[in-house]
């Protein structure tokens, strides 16, 4: 079966081949239907700071669907020939967070398409326990945006419950940064996402159509400050900038992983009384919520989403890298 993985040269791609997986006890086959490219995929294949551990010749891909076609145990038996999604985080269920409810930070945490082969192929194994059926009324394609659409439910669940009305700044339109104003907007709070003015052709500009108000942040101001940040660009300048936006008993929420130390002047956050949050990844409970969106707003995701053949998996990286599309999935033909 054809494969991608990342290549010795930083910012390029593999397309090899591999073996079919053989299942072992527990263990569930899925034909490959869809594969989005993360930006975790990107830091990955760039070899970035913090992805040394992503070996050569893992196969990548963690936000994929596909069809069930073979399984090991006969309690799994009703799974074969259903569409399903993967948790791309797989916690060992153990430790003390896991056992606390907070799989996101497992002590023992590994995920899928990065520590070990991946989606970004034709056919991909999976232990059974992160294998989930698809809602029939949610189109297999759009099944493959469940993992980021639960990274930014988890995101704006940190701050427990948003307010309607509440001004809500969102910094960076990357895909998980559109999906927590999506969401944010859903539960009716006034969002501005924020990017650059090179990023308003591809995700800007489809702002408008999910509730949300576009700013340009190299060239519009903010007006007045904010209730929410979420930070989901990477960029300490952004960070920075958007800290001061802040009101007093605001919140400050980093979603976004940074491949650059930074320095912060704190003083102005403990004089406002702003906490700083962090969220990372997801909890299984964070995907019941991410499918009710992804059905209630399939009709417009589908302009979110740039499908390319899994053979042509470079052009989708480079177009990624380029910031040329909002999310890149790859399909099998």
């Amino acid at each position: 079966m054809k494969v991608i993985t990342k290549s010795q040269l930083p910012g390029q791609i593999k397309i090899t081949e591999k073996e079919i997986p053989q299942l072992n006890k527990g263990e569930i086959l899925i034909e490959v239907s869809h594969c989005a490219i993360c930006g975790s995929d990107i830091h990955a294949v760039k070899h970035a700071k913090g992805y040394e551990f992503v070996r050569e010749e893992t196969t990548l891909g963690h936000e994929f669907s596909g069809k069930v076609i073979k399984v090991t145990d006969e309690q799994d038996q009703h799974l074969v020939n259903k569409n399903v999604y993967v948790e791309s985080m797989h916690y060992c269920g153990k430790c003390e967070n896991c056992l606390s409810g907070r799989t996101s930070i497992c002590m023992n945490l590994q995920v899928i398409g990065l520590h070990y082969d991946g989606g970004m192929s034709e056919f991909v194994k999976v232990p059974r326990q992160f294998v989930k059926e698809i809602n029939p009324a949610l189109p297999i394609e759009l099944a493959a945006l469940m993992e980021p659409m639960a990274i930014a439910v988890h995101a704006v669940n940190r701050i427990d419950t948003l307010q309607p009305n509440q001004k809500v700044l969102v910094q960076g339109p990357g895909i998980i940064g559109f999906f927590t104003g999506l969401i944010s907007a859903h539960k009716q709070a006034d969002v501005l996402l924020s990017g650059l003015d090179s990023d308003y052709e591809h995700r800007l500009s489809k702002a408008t159509k999910f509730g949300m108000k576009p700013l340009i942040a190299n060239k519009e101001k903010l007006e007045g400050e904010v209730d929410v940040l979420f930070e989901c660009s990477g960029s300490s300048a952004a960070l920075k900038s958007g800290i001061t936006s802040v009101k007093k008993g605001g919140k400050v929420v980093l979603v976004a992983l940074y491949e650059e130390e930074m320095s912060l002047f704190l003083t102005e956050l403990v004089r406002k009384e702003v906490p700083l949050l962090t969220s990372y990844g997801c909890d299984p409970v964070d995907y019941k919520e991410a499918e009710e969106i992804l059905v209630h707003y399939q009709e417009p995701l589908k302009e979110v989403i740039s499908l390319f053949p899994l053979l042509t998996a470079r052009e989708a990286f480079a177009k990624s890298m380029e910031q040329d599309v909002l999310k890149a999935v790859l399909f099998n033909e």
